[in-house]
């Protein structure tokens, strides 16, 4: 598109995270990959090698913008990079390196050959969810020919002032790795408002615009105005037009710290409903930093603890003292507070190499969680150990992912009564009244609840595998959105029944899920008489002025 310079000119896209800001654009410089390479090689066997080595150099680099993006950003859009994480481990992608190598082409030119055949291939199949493997692909090979180069960055972005970015679109990785404080918005060429990319801008809080078309003529540094809310970007504004959108910018910042005054006010107190109904706000969280977060923004407890930031990005099993030293950092941090750690959850999505998992044609329904974790029982003990120690120093409970029948909760309770017996004859400290619940995250679960409840003293309820089978649809696939989203009838009854039935045992109920950042179920989930709403940092105020609001 031609910018005539002499008057402001107004680009529409789509925008995909609300707000408005104004400053200097600048365009986006990905750091330099060598693009020249050698196209044959002699020595096979040392073009296999490096692929491998980058390969894995790659898959660390993946994990580690996981657990960024859990920081940053929360579970569900730090999901982009396990999907990464396990296509760079695909057989498939692999064995079609391997051949390449074989017949001579060299590490690099079987790589742009295996990308551009795999994509074009799930391209091809003309499915949304597909396609956007078709990018996440091509992400990832841009972290392997980055280490095949030698080369580490990202991406590069110098200024000493924030500014807008433009860009003809950016992966996943690249947008999890932009300085927040620098960017006051972005623009693409191209780009869906489904992509992960758009998914992630609008968990990160930064106004975005995509698919304005090409921008030619316009220099960098050129002064716009971004409004994410309107879809616009208004390059060259005139002066009046400066006045009026800075005028509707100081609205929307007294709005907000009208809100947000409003909302650090009940920070420190009990989320009770009009009706009386207690609900403790606790937060998610994926690793130890976060606990300083939640607990500044009012976390009552802890609902949900992922254990798996201990075990991802390393090359081996961690030792018990190396659980037991996180954990009680955690315990002691939340100075009396509630926190609830679940034992090891991995499988399906979430991959790591040194545990020899074996591939699966439906991996979601197949070897993973508590399935793992009773046929270690090793690899089960040592995380249990390691959290009945640390429970002396604070306030914790155990909980099991993945759960489908009594046989697994009476067999971990058997471990867990060994791990007590073991480390009382060591001479060891711990909680011998340390709660155990269990993850309501299965039809089964559900069905079979006040049998269940007898068992335990908590359930918490992951919304996120809960809808995908009970309804039998893959949570990932963006073509299936609508159709969570529209029919959560069925799995709003089941949770309503595993209340019922953990309520007449005597315990209590949480939601860890997704569906408890929803502010348009926070009523339903007040008239089920839920007695804990676990989410993401960032929705832990918003969360605990809504229950306030509840009848």
């Amino acid at each position: 598109m031609e910018i005539d310079h002499q008057a402001s000119t107004v680009l529409r896209g789509t925008g995909i995270s609300n707000g408005r800001n104004a400053g200097p654009l600048k365009f986006f410089q990905r750091a330099g990959v060598k693009a020249s390479y050698t196209q044959t090689a002699s020595d096979a066997a040392r073009e296999w090698s490096r692929l491998e080595q980058a390969c894995k150099e790659s898959a660390e680099r993946i994990s580690a913008l996981y657990q960024q993006a859990l920081r940053t950003v929360g579970k569900e859009e730090a999901e982009i990079f396990a999907i990464h994480g396990m296509l760079i481990e695909d057989e498939d992608f692999l064995d079609a390196l391997k051949e390449a190598v074989k017949d001579g082409k060299s590490a690099e030119l079987a790589l742009e050959e295996a990308v551009s055949r795999f994509s074009k291939m799930l391209e091809e199949l003309n499915d949304p969810y597909l396609s956007a493997r078709a990018a996440d692909l091509r992400d990832v090979a841009a972290h392997i020919r980055r280490t095949l180069a030698g080369e580490e960055a990202i991406n590069t972005h110098s200024s000493r002032e924030p500014f807008l970015l433009v860009a003809d679109d950016l992966s996943p990785s690249e947008t999890v790795m932009l300085e927040k404080s620098m960017i006051l918005g972005f623009v693409t060429f191209g780009g869906t408002p489904n992509s992960h990319t758009a998914i992630l801008a609008r968990a990160m809080g930064i106004p975005a615009l995509v698919g304005v078309g090409e921008i030619d003529a316009i220099h960098d540094g050129a002064y716009a105005l971004l409004d994410a809310a309107d879809g616009t970007l208004t390059l060259y504004p005139t002066a009046e037009e400066q006045a009026l959108f800075a005028q509707k910018q100081r609205r929307d910042d007294r709005i907000a710290q009208e809100h947000d005054r409003y909302l650090r006010g009940l920070m420190n107190k009990p989320a009770v409903t009009r009706s009386g109904h207690r609900v403790l706000i606790y937060a998610n969280i994926g690793d130890t930093d976060e606990v300083r977060a939640a607990l500044a923004n009012g976390a009552d407890g802890i609902g949900l603890l992922r254990s798996e930031f201990l075990y991802l990005g390393t090359t081996d099993y961690p030792s018990e003292e190396r659980l037991f030293t996180a954990y009680r950092e955690i315990a002691e941090a939340m100075e009396g507070r509630r926190a609830v750690i679940r034992t090891l959850d991995i499988g399906a999505d979430k991959r790591i190499p040194y545990f020899g998992l074996p591939e699966e044609e439906n991996p979601a329904l197949g070897f993973r969680a508590i399935r793992i974790c009773l046929s270690r029982e090793g690899l089960f003990k040592t995380q249990l150990r390691a959290i009945l120690r640390a429970s002396a120093f604070g306030s914790l409970s155990l909980m099991l992912p993945m759960i489908v029948s009594l046989d697994e909760v009476r067999q971990s309770k058997r471990l867990l009564e060994e791990c007590k017996e073991e480390l009382l004859r060591e001479g060891q400290t711990f909680d011998p009244e340390l709660e155990l619940g269990i993850m309501i995250e299965t039809p089964a679960a559900a069905i079979m609840s006040r049998e269940l409840a007898k068992e335990v003293s908590f359930f918490s309820v992951g919304t996120n595998d809960l809808t995908q089978y009970t309804l039998a649809a893959d949570r990932q696939n963006p073509s299936l959105a609508r159709l969570c989203d529209e029919n959560r009838e069925p799995v709003l009854r089941l949770i309503k029944m595993a209340a019922d039935a953990i309520h007449e045992s005597g315990g209590w109920i949480g939601i860890c899920g997704e569906m408890a950042a929803d502010l348009h179920l926070t009523q339903a989930f007040a008239d089920m008489r839920i007695d804990e709403l676990s989410v993401s940092v960032p929705y832990l105020l918003g969360l605990r002025g809504k229950v306030t609001e509840c009848r």
